[in-house]
């Protein structure tokens, strides 16, 4: 695991704005949550090397809907990502990694750079936004996230306690709608539908409506916000 929490300000006053992307059509990483992953492709060994030997990031990235027939190559994915530090990792003799990426921040695909051997892309890391006028409403909606979680408050302090670890403080009221959303077991478009969020306030009331929809049995998810392609 990391040796001391991570200083979040100074890893973006620092960060290249360019990263290697890790698409996979299930996978919605979300900040301050935790990802085990397997690599086995030769390009996904490549790319873990060398984020290895480099600032030890990497964008996870919701491939989007018919991405089978160009699995080998490039499909497209959603512009909204989650960018991940590798926290831990082993390198196992046939040359395959087991690492745990840690979600750090959200981020906005601008451009793909490069597609080889591995894909690249630039992006924008937005400002995450609060209307402080609106505190009694974010507090009723956290309260609201709580109560439809039963059995769940464990699970939320823990990932607090995680963010607390890796970045030596539990964040404010965006970091707990994340771990509400990550203790909620959603579906990966309304996974995807969170992350894409900006707004604190707007995120909340995601989640409510899509706890709300499978408190009722509902299969329908949330629509992803964009579908850009990268091309």
């Amino acid at each position: 695991m990391a040796d001391a929490p991570l200083d979040l300000e100074k890893l973006l006053l620092e960060f290249s704005g360019e990263v290697p992307v890790f698409p996979l059509p299930s996978l919605v990483l979300l900040p301050d949550a935790l990802a085990p992953l397997h690599i086995f492709e030769d390009r996904y060994r490549k790319m873990v090397a060398d984020a290895l030997e480099g600032e030890r990031l990497i964008a996870m990235a919701l491939l989007q809907p018919g991405w089978e027939p160009q699995y080998a190559g490039a499909p497209p994915f959603h512009e909204r990502v989650c960018v991940g530090t590798i926290v831990n990792h082993e390198q196992l003799p046939d040359g395959r990694y087991r690492l745990l990426l840690y979600g750090l921040f959200r981020a906005k695909v601008v451009a793909e750079i490069s597609s080889e051997p591995y894909r690249r892309v630039a992006v924008e890391v937005p400002a995450e936004t609060l209307d402080v006028t609106r505190a009694a409403e974010l507090d009723a909606s956290v309260h609201a996230l709580l109560d439809r979680l039963p059995g769940r408050r464990g699970p939320i302090g823990q990932l607090r306690t995680l963010a607390a670890k890796f970045r030596g403080t539990p964040g404010g009221p965006g970091s707990l709608v994340d771990a509400a959303a990550e203790a909620a077991d959603l579906p990966p478009e309304d996974r995807y539908a969170l992350l894409a969020e900006d707004d604190v306030l707007a995120r909340a009331a995601l989640l409510l409506d899509a706890l709300d929809r499978k408190a009722r049995g509902g299969d329908e998810s949330l629509p992803p916000r964009s579908d850009p392609r990268l091309n």
